[in-house]
């Protein structure tokens, strides 16, 4: 019960962060590192023709027109439907239990999602890592295709961050509007799709610009040790 009354706190602080959130959207849109993350993206995804965006946060980061059909799926439709394209349509659910209708998907993509799946400790960030993987799986066809672009840190700062996750989580939910987070080395990540069955993965570090987003703050990238990767991997 705690557990279940923990994760709804997430939820909401997540719910509350994103949701018609115009100045995050427009720090997306602006923001010279997620200028070039658009362009690699469109570039991954314009082969697709049936997409699924788990967690999109009212933003899709990449060109639309280039997919046939586009479903976003996260906690709150995070954005005026009014002002979607006709080729998108908007799903309320979770990643770590994506509703069963939700599937036949040649392309799944998950931008900057992983690390807001943060539980109440590290081993349940974890699980929740797993978890989502796995619900992901369900949503692929045969051959399928999964895209993960996140924010990866190296093995040090992995090592720091787990001592502190804790105290550090308390203190963002108490203190800032952002939700906490928890960011992945690329071998966890490799580790967890491994085991969740995923072939053919491959990591692609993306050039960062001069500024990044931390927390929702508008950061100098060189005040920060994460790297942007693309990994992709088939079902």
């Amino acid at each position: 019960m705690t557990k279940k009354i923990d994760n709804n706190i997430i939820e909401k602080k997540n719910i509350d962060f994103f949701s018609s959130n115009s100045e995050y959207q427009k720090n997306v849109a602006t923001i010279d590192t997620y200028k070039i993350l658009y362009s690699e993206i469109t570039n991954f995804i314009k082969s697709s023709n049936k997409l699924l965006d788990i967690g999109h946060g009212g933003s899709f980061d990449y060109d639309t027109s280039k997919v046939k059909e586009i479903t976003g799926l996260d906690l709150d439709k995070m954005i005026d439907v009014s002002k979607l394209p006709k080729n998108i349509k908007l799903v309320e659910g979770s990643a770590l239990d994506i509703p069963e209708s939700i599937g036949n998907f040649d392309t799944t993509i998950v931008v900057m999602l992983l690390h807001h799946l943060v539980g109440k400790s590290v081993s349940e960030n974890l699980e929740n890592l797993d978890k989502c993987l796995k619900q992901i799986h369900k949503t692929l066809i045969k051959n399928g295709k999964l895209i993960i672009v996140e924010s990866c840190v190296p093995n040090w700062f992995y090592l720091i961050e787990k001592l502190l996750f804790k105290p550090t989580s308390f203190l963002i939910n108490k203190f800032m509007k952002h939700p906490p987070a928890f960011q992945f080395t690329q071998e966890i990540l490799k580790k967890y799709l491994t085991n969740n069955n995923y072939e053919n993965i491959n990591f692609k570090k993306i050039k960062q610009g001069k500024f990044i987003l931390q927390y929702g703050i508008k950061v100098p990238t060189f005040l920060t040790p994460v790297e942007t990767i693309i990994i992709t991997a088939t079902k």
